[in-house]
């Protein structure tokens, strides 16, 4: 798995490259150890096997921001059972839950 950085506002995060087949398991099983979180190629995310809450940006295929949402992860809580999603969407970047101010339309820029 190759790791890419991404600039978002002022903040760098150290992201897993899982577009393609890796999109599939994203931040399944992983304690993200070294990184910040995952870009996925994805318009929906659910939560099973994933060990804490995270922010999730949903970005057009141009990498504009479409849409924040705090996923939390999947429990026995029926409550928890839920698709996160934007309709739009062709990626989704699963970060670390801290707090991040994002504004829909900004470009995030990635450097391999």
């Amino acid at each position: 798995m190759t790791h890419i950085k991404i600039k978002l506002g002022k903040s760098v995060f150290n992201i897993k490259d899982c577009r393609g087949l890796g999109s599939l398991r994203g931040l399944m099983f992983d304690n993200m150890d070294g990184h910040d979180g995952a870009l996925i190629t994805a318009g929906g995310v659910w939560m099973p096997f994933v060990k804490s809450k995270l922010n999730l940006i949903f970005l057009d295929k141009g990498m504009k921001i479409l849409d924040k949402q705090l996923a939390v992860p999947l429990t026995l809580n029926p409550r928890t059972w839920k698709v996160y999603s934007s309709d739009k969407a062709k990626y989704c970047l699963e970060l670390k839950h801290t707090k991040l101010s994002v504004k829909k339309g900004t470009k995030i820029v990635l450097n391999s």
